[in-house]
């Protein structure tokens, strides 16, 4: 009796997930047609994320500036799941996601480098915490500058300092004795 109450068990479950998926997706495509965007939700689900990739003519709409619009409706998908659901919802549109992560991992390394030359702290514009924590984990391995979030709300940011600015070589406030050139004139040199 056991395994058919197990069965019994799992089939509610798949029901259960099948209503959420329903209920999302239906959700998510009425806003958008009341936005009055032309565009299909393309679903996929692992074990604890409903996956939905907008496409179509005006997908590009739906993701706003900086993906802000994108964010928003991620945010309402969640809410149209209640409490009740243990997914999380991740929403994309064109591949955006992914090209805005590599995009915030190459900002992070060129400011890595930026700040390691200059020895000067950068300050990164204010961002949602799944930006933030792009940035925090491209440079977590640094061996050069260490980062840190700073502000409140929709104020926070990411600051990015040198971890020593008396060790960084070529930096404006190196002491002499760690720099690693000497500048010569060509009068100098033939000597």
């Amino acid at each position: 009796m056991k395994q058919n109450d197990d069965v019994l068990g799992e089939t509610v479950a798949d029901e259960t997930e099948q209503n959420e998926r329903q209920r999302v997706t239906e959700f998510l495509q009425t806003v958008l047609d009341k936005m009055g965007l032309n565009c299909m939700l393309e679903v996929s689900e692992t074990d604890d994320t409903f996956n939905i990739n907008v496409t179509g003519e005006d997908a590009s709409h739906a993701i706003g500036h900086r993906g802000e619009t994108l964010d928003a409706l991620q945010y309402l998908c969640g809410l149209a799941l209640g409490g009740k659901s243990s997914k999380r919802i991740n929403l994309d549109a064109e591949g955006y996601r992914g090209k805005r992560e590599k995009t915030l991992q190459r900002l992070a390394v060129n400011l890595e480098q930026r700040v390691k030359r200059t020895g000067r702290e950068a300050k990164l514009e204010p961002m949602n915490p799944y930006e933030r924590r792009i940035i925090h984990t491209a440079l977590q391995n640094s061996k050069y500058v260490t980062t840190q979030s700073e502000g409140q709300g929709n104020t926070r940011h990411v600051v990015i300092t040198p971890i020593a600015k008396n060790d960084i070589l070529n930096s404006p406030n190196a002491p002499r004795k760690t720099l690693n050139f000497v500048y010569r004139s060509e009068k100098k040199r033939r000597r």
